[in-house]
């Protein structure tokens, strides 16, 4: 048995507890499954804990497991960057998670700005119909809802995020760097939609009994005017769901219903008079658009530079 602390225990450590179990570990690492075991009883031994509650057809952190499980990612991460740093001769990826609107409204320029440092390379990574490349760059750019852009950062996948409204991990440090202002829209023909007919105004009750289409359980927009009609003590239930904003004003211009979007992504319906803004007294629907990082997290020059480049924009 081996007291030592190594890089791969640790790794299959993390596999363990993200697949809940050393025979899915195992497949997914593709190693035997004895020798994820192995690794198991030398962290326990190595640390005087038990990392894990054996079950039937499971393994479960313990509380001591899911101390080591943050550290082991931030050490791991780490290490990748190394990695990555040592093999490029000093080329550093900046992996960025950002929401749709930060993604689609800011991300671009504040990629702009900080390839002016760097030498220019490939944006890779899967964005959002949203979201267009405008530059090429030295980053890793993930688009996704604000809920997945924080878990990415809290589990080390992503450097840095950009999302909108609250934060819910206490591991993230976040600084505010504009304000954003989601609005209702409605389509601009009046009869398109006969519930609503030509009003221009609404109060938050009449709003919540109209049919809605609106964007999906997670994203920064849905959290935000969820939270708004519970102030009033309203339910929110959309005729349905959609995690592109383009499909939802589309949407709306066919009358199947009034949806909330920041007013920057539904600029050129506006200006084509597609779809109308409706006012909507007593419904707070501003919010702040946050740079987030771990707290624990190393940072690189790149990191820096970008973190320096929003903040700058504030």
């Amino acid at each position: 048995m081996s007291d030592r602390l190594t890089l791969r225990n640790l790794e299959l450590f993390v596999a363990v507890c993200e697949y809940g179990g050393g025979t899915a570990a195992a497949q997914h690492l593709h190693v035997a499954q004895p020798s994820v075991s192995q690794a198991i009883r030398d962290l326990e031994h190595h640390f005087h804990a038990d990392l894990f509650e054996r079950r039937p057809r499971c393994m479960l952190p313990t509380d001591a497991g899911r101390k080591l499980l943050t550290h082991a990612r931030e050490l791991l991460d780490g290490f990748s960057s190394l990695e990555q740093e040592m093999r490029a001769g000093g080329t550093e990826t900046l992996r960025i998670a950002a929401s749709i609107t930060t993604g689609t409204c800011y991300l671009p320029e504040f990629l702009r700005k900080l390839s002016q440092g760097f030498s220019p390379v490939q944006i890779t990574g899967h964005v959002d119909d949203d979201f267009s490349e405008a530059v090429r760059l030295k980053a890793q750019v993930m688009i996704e809802d604000s809920a997945s852009v924080e878990r990415a950062v809290v589990a080390g996948e992503a450097d840095v995020g950009l999302v909108e409204g609250m934060i819910r991990s206490s591991d993230i440090v976040a600084h505010a760097f504009a304000r954003d202002r989601l609005v209702v829209v409605a389509p601009d023909d009046a009869s398109c939609l006969p519930a609503l007919g030509d009003k221009n105004s609404l109060t938050p009750v009449e709003l919540a009994h109209l049919p809605l289409v609106l964007r999906e359980q997670g994203s920064g927009v849905r959290d935000l005017f969820e939270a708004a009609l519970r102030t009033q003590g309203l339910p929110c239930t959309p005729l349905w769901e959609s995690v592109s904003t383009q499909a939802l004003i589309a949407a709306v211009e066919a009358g199947l219903g009034l949806s909330v979007l920041p007013l920057a992504l539904v600029q050129e319906a506006l200006r084509r008079n597609k779809i109308r803004c409706i006012n909507v007294p007593g419904l707070k629907l501003d919010r702040e658009l946050l740079v987030i990082h771990h707290r624990r997290k190393l940072l690189t020059p790149g990191l820096k530079a970008f973190l320096a480049c929003v903040c700058a924009s504030s």
